[in-house]
């Protein structure tokens, strides 16, 4: 579920961008005329000019420093006693979990309902984020890529009470997300776990065992995304 890194767009607008348009021109001139010419007559007859082409350049290499930005930030959230620290990605992947040493104090419910509320202040912090990206992207994207997107986040929506579960390889804990990736319960499965295991090894368990979920709810949300895809053939 982590988004892959955006490469630098570095493209130039050639020195000879001018000759190269009339070379093109008169390549028109000796190649069959067919559908292929058609098209290149028609782009050749107005193409943009070096002005243009590169505010393009900008616009799109703007673009994608704002996206890269947008997926290199990290979102951190805090249990109001600040003993719980939970750290997700843009895309809402678990990066970190700490426990403090508080948390020893807590007790099973107590640690539960830190790492929630830990959790919900990151995720609050993701979505205003995802919302000022999305209202900033630029105008004019395919209404038909439009439609689909709509279609999957209503498929998603629709299947809202799924859960995907998974226990730390120790047993001592049982989490789960729902198919956004979102953590909606930590239980703890054995009395006073933090008296079985340090708080650390708990953290990196329960860690890995969220992980384990979104993965799962990755490849559910991935078939559903796949089947509407498909309509745009």
């Amino acid at each position: 579920m982590t988004s892959p890194e955006p490469q630098p767009f570095t493209f130039e607008v050639p020195e000879d961008y001018e000759q190269r348009i009339e070379d093109a021109r008169a390549a028109l001139d000796v190649v069959p005329r067919n559908e292929n010419w058609e098209n290149a007559q028609r782009l050749l007859a107005d193409p943009p000019d070096r002005e243009a082409v590169e505010a393009a350049q900008r616009e799109a290499a703007q673009a994608m420093a704002r996206l890269a930005r947008f997926q290199a930030a990290r979102h951190t959230g805090y249990d109001p006693d600040q003993t719980t620290k939970v750290v997700i990605d843009a895309s809402g992947n678990l990066t970190e979990l700490e426990l403090g040493v508080d948390t020893v104090r807590l007790g099973n419910h107590g640690l539960a309902d830190a790492i929630r509320l830990a959790w919900n202040e990151a995720e609050t912090l993701r979505a205003e984020s995802a919302t000022a990206f999305a209202g900033g992207g630029a105008p004019g994207a395919a209404d038909a890529a439009l439609q689909v997107l709509r279609a999957i986040d209503a498929a998603i929506d629709a299947r809202a009470h799924e859960r995907f579960e998974q226990l730390t390889e120790d047993g001592l804990c049982k989490v789960a997300v729902n198919l956004r990736g979102a953590l909606t319960e930590v239980v703890c499965l054995k009395n006073n776990v933090l008296n079985l295991t340090d708080r650390h090894t708990f953290a990196e368990q329960t860690a890995a065992a969220v992980t384990a979920a979104q993965a799962a709810a990755s490849e559910a949300v991935g078939r559903i995304s796949a089947s509407h895809y498909a309509e745009l053939g």
